[in-house]
């Protein structure tokens, strides 16, 4: 087997994952850290994938006996006079490595706990080392120039993993890095002291919060300590210098009644802390010899805490592609489109999701200049034009005749009222039971919308079938599968289909074919329980559109999508 040697830069959660998942799949790795552990991070609420991924690593027994607390959900209490939300974790155990819990970690801890393992398992690690300049100009190598102390060494590997955080080296030397013009926003946070006030299916959740300038996050994490932070829109960053960051802190948190009911007499055990670095991406995330990972690549927001698994699922992803370029070394190109793609596609995920919350809320708050500019409200802003979930949505509301605004508030509306609970103010009495009558309602809606529908149509001339990687769950290397796609580059990448599923779609452009029948057509050849949703996804592709028995089209509402959740975990 070939064996690649491999750098990486950063100790974080997402180089931490590359390096396991590097040694996994049998090649050499060093690590290259330039500070020492363990040390602060923010970022302390996970996802369940994220879990998902270590379990498959073997860190589960490790994580358990950490006992971190465990969190069942995110509660949001989202828009003025709103009933509580909770966005449940809860799902069918499908395999072994799904999980429908998260955890609340102090990052000092749980990141030590990643960097032990590492070398506890034979991979060289060297903290206090910073890589200062990155050599990618050879076709068969990559050069680090680092500093340890007084000493200045050069190394080289075959290929660069950067996952050096905000102040990744390579993305910086590349010039590679976008600002978002959208999230344009600071956070400032501390510590109380506080115990958990709920024992019920509330315990271990997160709280996101809104309030006139902005919203606030809570954390329970291990001791009776709860993180606190504010996000706030970036102009506020001249009353922080004007009044101080303590005196800021407190009175902006004072606004923010819903969030202090919480807190009640709590008090701020830690310093405040502040972060001005906000949502970016990066021109292209890997290419040639090198591949960014994590915060070196891009960020969004903490809304919905996707930080850590963003990171941890693109360390994975890294360490496959290597893993495929060096068994297949004529497939470079192609693996890095795939990175790129699959990289990008998560994280305008996240963005199109976030940014759906923000414009629900902004209607429900008084009018403020943080809600204002977070509110999708026109077909054309120059903020999102390279963004290509808002170009589809504006593209969906003309062919729909709907206002975009309109649309992508109900796409929040709809989870939100599935999530709803059934009391004004947040109580133990919370079930998440509760939840499924909604949850029954939502999918007994769609279902009778998708039944409706009579005749599919196929959108161009031809079904086709082209190669596209996934990641195996378990052996963590990089597979080709097959996509459906149509002459014009339209595709669906999130189900592999065979030759004998293009073969039941190539029936929908000679004749008329139902929604019931087309699925009972893809059940026939083992795709039961994924047929409805490689439906739904072809046509929230726009490669499929349903019309029912008079032949008016049926409109079926996109969903917001949020991988990490649930049991479709991408990686």
């Amino acid at each position: 087997m070939k064996r690649s040697r491999v750098a990486i830069i950063g100790a974080g959660p997402a180089g931490c994952v590359a390096a396991l998942a590097l040694h996994k799949l049998g090649h050499e790795v060093e690590v290259y850290e330039k500070g020492r552990f363990p040390r602060y991070r923010v970022g302390e609420s996970l996802l369940p994938g994220t879990l998902s991924i270590l379990n498959r690593l073997g860190l589960q027994e490790k994580i358990d006996a950490a006992d971190f607390v465990k969190k069942p959900s995110a509660t949001f209490l989202w828009g003025q006079d709103q009933s509580p939300w909770t966005f449940s974790f809860a799902t069918p155990k499908t395999a072994p490595w799904v999980f429908g819990h998260a955890i609340q970690v102090k990052r000092e801890k749980f990141d030590k706990l990643l960097l032990d393992e590492v070398r506890a398992r034979g991979v060289s690690v060297h903290e206090g080392t910073t890589v200062t300049d990155v050599d990618t100009s050879a076709p068969d190598r990559v050069s680090l120039t680092m500093r340890q102390g007084d000493a200045v060494r050069v190394v080289e590997s075959h290929f660069v993993i950067d996952a050096g955080g905000v102040g990744s080296p390579l993305a910086r030397q590349l010039k590679v890095r976008r600002y978002d013009e959208f999230y344009k926003s600071f956070a400032v946070w501390s510590y109380f002291k506080r115990k958990e006030p709920f024992d019920g299916d509330l315990k271990g959740t997160t709280y996101s919060i809104t309030f006139e300038d902005g919203w606030a996050w809570m954390i329970p994490l291990k001791g009776d300590v709860y993180s606190v932070g504010l996000v706030v829109d970036r102009s506020k960053s001249s009353e922080v210098k004007e009044r101080g960051p303590e005196r800021f802190y407190r009175e902006t948190l004072a606004k923010a009644t819903r969030a202090m009911e919480i807190l009640g007499d709590a008090e701020i055990i830690d310093e405040i802390r502040i972060v001005h670095d906000w949502s970016y991406d990066s021109e292209r995330f890997s290419a040639d010899r090198y591949f960014l990972c994590g915060d070196a690549a891009c960020f969004t927001d903490p809304l919905f805490s996707q930080g850590v698994h963003l990171a941890t699922q693109s360390g994975v992803s890294a360490a496959s592609a290597i893993d495929r370029i060096t068994r297949n070394e004529d497939e470079a190109e192609a693996v890095h489109q795939w990175y790129n793609r699959s990289y990008r596609d998560t994280y305008e995920q996240y963005h199109e999701f976030l940014a759906s919350f923000y414009t629900f809320a902004s209607f429900t708050e008084p009018e403020s200049e943080f809600w204002l500019k977070r509110r999708i409200s026109e077909s054309h802003d120059d903020r999102l034009s390279h963004k290509q979930w808002f170009n589809s949505l504006v593209q969906d509301a003309t062919e729909n005749l709907t206002a975009p605004v309109t649309d992508f508030r109900d796409r929040a509306s709809t989870m939100i009222a599935i999530g709803r609970h059934q009391r004004k103010e947040l109580s133990d009495e919370f079930s998440e039971n509760e939840l499924n009558v909604a949850r029954v309602r939502w999918v007994s809606d769609l279902t009778k919308q998708l039944n409706r529908i009579t005749r599919l149509k196929w959108t161009g001339d031809k079904i086709l079938l082209k190669r596209y990687y996934k990641v195996e769950p378990l052996s963590f290397r990089l597979e080709q599968k097959w996509v459906l796609t149509n002459e014009n580059g339209l595709d669906m990448i999130k189900y592999p289909v065979e030759e004998e599923h293009r073969e039941i779609f190539q029936i929908v452009t000679k004749e008329a074919v139902s929604y019931k029948s087309l699925i009972r057509q893809l059940n026939d050849t083992g795709k039961q329980e994924v047929s409805s949703q490689i439906v739904i996804r072809l046509m929230e592709a726009g490669l499929l559109t349903g019309y029912d028995k008079n032949d008016n089209r049926v409109f079926i509402q996109d969903r917001l999508r949020f991988d990490g959740v649930g049991d479709e975990y991408e990686i």
